[in-house]
Order: structure tokens, then C-alpha cells, then sequence
């Protein structure tokens, strides 16, 4: 018939603490971007910020969602990344998913959303 091939299965184990919070909330001209949750929420506030990415864990995946629109965009710069060199925040519900690959290439981004237009994203 034909050669019987062995066939291995690893089972990963999914360890999540229902009681975390994963969100990280940030107000309104507070600049630095937090990557201790995997979700941020950002309000702007009437002028523009200069948000501050700091590098992450090789693997990690962070949103970053505008939730309140002060008036001002959010313009976001990473500490390292690869492929982009600012990405910006400007209408409610604009959206960000990075993946932070090792130390050298950064943060890369998975994916945009923008609600009037296509986010803006510099190289």
C-alpha cells in the first residue's frame, strides 16, 4: 500500500487569567504608547501628539485603536521597526495592529483601518 508515515502532535497549552485586564487606556497628550497590553485605547487631544513607540517582546501583537478624537492627530513613531517610520492616528476608530518581530526589525505592521480614509503611514 504504501509507507506508513509517524505522525507527532504537540498540544499548547492556552493559559488566560479571565480576570486581566488587557486593555490599556491612555488619555489625551500623554505620548508614550504602552506595550504591556496587547489593546490600547487612545484619545487625542486639540493638537497634535507625537506618540512614542518603545520596542516590544519578539511576537508580540499590539492594537492600537483611536477611540476619542480630540481634534489633533496622533502620530506614531516606534523606537525600531521595519517597512514604516510613522503611522498616523486622525479620526475615532482609526487602527493599528503591529506585530514586534526581535530587536532588530522592530515593530512591522499587520494590518490599518481607517474610518474616513486609509491611515497615513510613512517610510
Amino acid at each position: 500500500m504504501g509507507n506508513a508515515q509517524e505522525l507527532e502532535f504537540c498540544h499548547h497549552e492556552l493559559v488566560t487569567d479571565l480576570e486581566a485586564d488587557l486593555t490599556s487606556s491612555v488619555a489625551a497628550d500623554v505620548l508614550a504608547i504602552p506595550v504591556t497590553q496587547p489593546y490600547v485605547a487612545k484619545t487625542t487631544g486639540g493638537d497634535a501628539e507625537a506618540l512614542t513607540l518603545a520596542n516590544g517582546k519578539p511576537g508580540q501583537v499590539l492594537v492600537v485603536n483611536l477611540t476619542v478624537d480630540g481634534g489633533g492627530t496622533g502620530t506614531i513613531t516606534p523606537a525600531t521597526a521595519t517597512g514604516w517610520a510613522t503611522a498616523v492616528l486622525d479620526e475615532a476608530g482609526d487602527q493599528f495592529t503591529f506585530l514586534y518581530v526581535n530587536d532588530t526589525m522592530g515593530w512591522v505592521i499587520l494590518g490599518a483601518i481607517g474610518v474616513a480614509a486609509v491611515p497615513v503611514i510613512s517610510v
